[in-house]
């Protein structure tokens, strides 16, 4: 039985969250993330568990990635302006090879996800989060969101404010340009996001764009939003 008290915040950097622009999170459901939904002035449509849009799917040079959940939707800013995501998690393969040779061991405790997009302005974008499952070895965690050129990195978080004790389970994350926290994303609950204000738009597109990724990434395990605060 679920309880009845509120999610709190996830805890993240005061002096962040102090100067970030909060954007509200509109018609998401908590436990059946699907449907049209909005992060602040962008409006997520389209999804679809599948696939419809692209033929395969490559992580960095690793083509055809096979994947047991797939889904895809469209992000569009307030000009109307859009792009596709394409997301795949709980991959079959025990290794991805890219064509350049080389191999990365896909490890059977680590949980792997990966969407990408293409920006007309700042190019191809990839998503990838390696997730161990398992706050006691939450220095394994790797995270990166990247166009080649630009790479902001992303750090789980496990608490929430006020709450001494960690969660078992990732929370929500922190995307970083270098020592700097630009956004911030809570996955649990209905969500929320926070950006550094001031940012360039085509920026706000794709943090807004991955935190979408990561509001309907479906985890292996969803004990997070099921436990009694």
């Amino acid at each position: 039985m679920l309880s009845s008290c509120a999610v709190p915040q996830m805890a993240i950097e005061s002096t962040f969250k102090e100067q970030a622009e909060e954007l509200p999170i509109e018609g998401r459901k908590a436990f059946n993330p699907n449907g049209t939904f909005s992060i602040g002035p962008f409006t997520v449509a389209n999804v679809n568990r599948g696939w419809k849009h692209i033929g395969g799917f490559s992580i960095f040079s690793y083509n055809n990635v096979r994947a047991n959940q797939q889904h895809e939707f469209n992000v569009q800013n307030e000009q109307g302006s859009e792009w596709y995501v394409f997301g795949a998690s709980n991959l079959q393969e025990k290794s991805l090879k890219s064509n350049t040779g080389i191999t990365i061991e896909v490890a059977p405790n680590m949980e792997y996800y990966a969407s990408y997009f293409t920006s007309p302005e700042s190019g191809q974008w990839h998503l990838l989060t390696i997730d161990p499952r398992n706050y006691l070895e939450r220095d394994k965690f790797e995270g990166e969101l990247s166009n080649g050129s630009m790479t902001y990195k992303l750090k789980p978080v496990y608490k929430f404010e006020d709450k001494s004790l960690p969660m078992p389970d990732i929370i929500g994350y922190e995307f970083k340009d270098g020592d700097s926290i630009i956004a911030a994303v809570q996955v649990v609950d209905n969500g929320k996001v926070w950006v550094k204000a001031g940012l360039a738009a085509d920026t706000r597109m794709v943090l807004a764009s991955a935190v979408a990724s990561l509001l309907l990434y479906d985890k292996l395990s969803e004990d997070v939003e099921h436990t009694e605060l």
